[in-house]
């Protein structure tokens, strides 16, 4: 009887190990790029459905069912709110970046954008139109400002293309990945429309002539 107690415990323990082993701990950062300190705002994991109230920008840490997968929201009305964040979340790649910008009045996406750091760029038609259809799709830019010109938002709600103005520092990888995001995006919408829809772009975005 002993031996059975004492199995069913080792058991028990095994399984609850394993258990924790597979959750992932992942760490919220703030870069704040105004003089303004964050009042209110809130966190929003799609996948859990957890939601969490932050009064400033102060790092913290979230756990996370397993590796995977995730989509991650920061809203708040002080700021327009970037988050950046891995593809997949594993115990190495685990760092999910909030950045906070002036907020305007010509900001898309309600002044709050997110997406994953390394975005696919290899999307399928179907799969492009489903981002489309969401809001998730964004041609990608820098620049010295978060300002997003009208024609910019007229051209979204025709084409369901949206806008994103990063700042104004780019490194290499940045650059890449921005430039093969946009590429990706003209050649869907030149397959659909032809050439007409640049002409109603006010600028360019990296990576279309």
């Amino acid at each position: 009887m002993k031996k059975i107690v004492v199995t069913l415990i080792l058991a028990l323990t095994f399984t609850i190990s394993k258990a924790n082993e597979k959750e992932i701990i992942a760490e919220i950062v703030f870069e704040n790029l105004t003089g303004k300190e964050l009042n209110s705002g809130e966190f929003f994991i799609t996948e859990t459905q957890e939601r969490i109230l932050i009064n400033d920008t102060k790092s913290f840490k979230i756990t996370l069912p397993s590796t995977g997968k995730y989509q991650f929201r920061f809203s708040t009305e002080d700021f327009t709110a970037y988050t950046y964040y891995p593809s997949r979340i594993t115990s190495k790649k685990n760092t999910i970046t909030i950045r906070l910008v002036e907020k305007t009045n010509l900001t898309l996406n309600n002044g709050n954008a997110s997406f994953p750091l390394n975005l696919d760029t290899n999307l399928t038609h179907e799969q492009m139109e489903k981002k489309i259809a969401s809001g998730t799709l964004h041609f990608i830019t820098y620049g010295l400002d978060n300002k997003i010109p009208k024609e910019f938002i007229d051209f979204k709600e025709k084409y369901g293309i949206g806008f994103i103005k990063e700042n104004c520092v780019i490194d290499p990888m940045s650059f890449k990945r921005a430039t093969e995001n946009n590429r990706m995006i003209a050649d869907y919408l030149t397959k659909k429309y032809g050439t007409d829809w640049l002409k109603e772009l006010p600028t360019k975005p990296f990576g279309i002539q």
